[in-house]
């Protein structure tokens, strides 16, 4: 069997970094990870400045080779997470500049789209936490800039949202549909079942979550599931998300039990990354 995970980060700075995620990964059967950048702190980038993005994406460079060197297909996405709205707030910074610093982030994921150093853009979307209603508007501001980006430069989007059930998979098909990208140009990432169900309703891909992959969640017959762990690479926070290596023993406990077949297993770990992702399977 051959096993993906269709969301992680890397964080070299505090954690193990891609070559030893890459290494075990492939190890147990790994053939693919999606590597999505870590907002700029999280790497010792405290500075609200472009060149603190520059530095994310030059790790974000550096940890794809070392993952692809492990033997792994790679596909690397940067963005601006909503909680970054947030702690830019908090720091102080007034929303006129931070708009400034936005179009200069996505220049350089424009850029670096066209260039191919990156593959997608993720993740951007809107806070599922409590936040002011300015930051939350803020941050949907982005990611409606990063769908027409999608769009005009025919990428994946990895969006992170509430878990809204009809609400949010209704507004991001709305979205879509106003600037006109196409729905199988969207991820919606960490979908919980409810959530997952409205997505696939509108046939907008999602990843699962490999901890909330349970019988019940897996159960469906899902047409555009992936699936994720969510990895953050921080020793400091254990426990926060799950391992890459738990995918496999999760879908084997799934496949003992009757609830999937290889088949099924297959199709997510394998087909839907391929079309989605558009990688060659190996």
């Amino acid at each position: 069997m051959l096993y993906s995970d269709a969301h992680l980060h890397v964080n070299p700075v505090k954690g193990f970094g891609a070559s030893k995620i890459a290494k075990k990964f492939k190890s147990i059967g790994g053939w693919f990870i999606s590597i999505v950048s870590l907002p700029p702190y999280h790497y010792g980038f405290t500075e609200p400045s472009i060149e603190s993005y520059r530095r994310v994406l030059e790790i974000l460079q550096r940890e794809a080779s070392r993952a692809r060197e492990q033997g792994l297909e790679v596909a690397v996405f940067m963005g601006l997470h909503p909680a970054e709205i947030d702690y830019y707030y908090k720091q102080g910074v007034k929303p006129d500049k931070l708009a400034g610093l936005v179009d200069q982030v996505l220049k350089l994921i424009e850029d670096s789209i066209k260039t191919g150093v990156i593959n997608g853009i993720g993740e951007v979307g809107r806070q599922h936490y409590g936040t002011s209603p300015e930051r939350f508007v803020f941050a949907e501001t982005i990611m409606v800039k990063t769908l027409i980006l999608a769009r005009d430069y025919d990428v994946p989007v990895q969006l992170h949202t509430e878990q809204g059930g009809f609400a949010t998979a209704y507004s991001i098909s709305q979205l879509a549909s106003l600037v006109k990208t196409p729905l199988s140009r969207i991820i919606l990432h960490h979908a919980n079942l409810e959530t997952a169900r409205w997505t696939e309703y509108f046939g907008i891909p999602f990843t699962a979550p490999v901890r909330h992959f349970d019988e019940k969640y897996a159960s469906h017959k899902w047409i555009n599931c992936m699936i994720e762990s969510d990895f953050i690479d921080d020793p400091e926070r254990p426990g926060v998300a799950a391992y890459p290596w738990e995918i496999p023993t999760v879908l084997n406990k799934l496949i003992e039990k009757g609830v999937v077949t290889e088949e099924q297993v297959y199709k997510i770990m394998v087909d839907n990354i391929a079309r989605l992702f558009r990688v060659k399977p190996p």
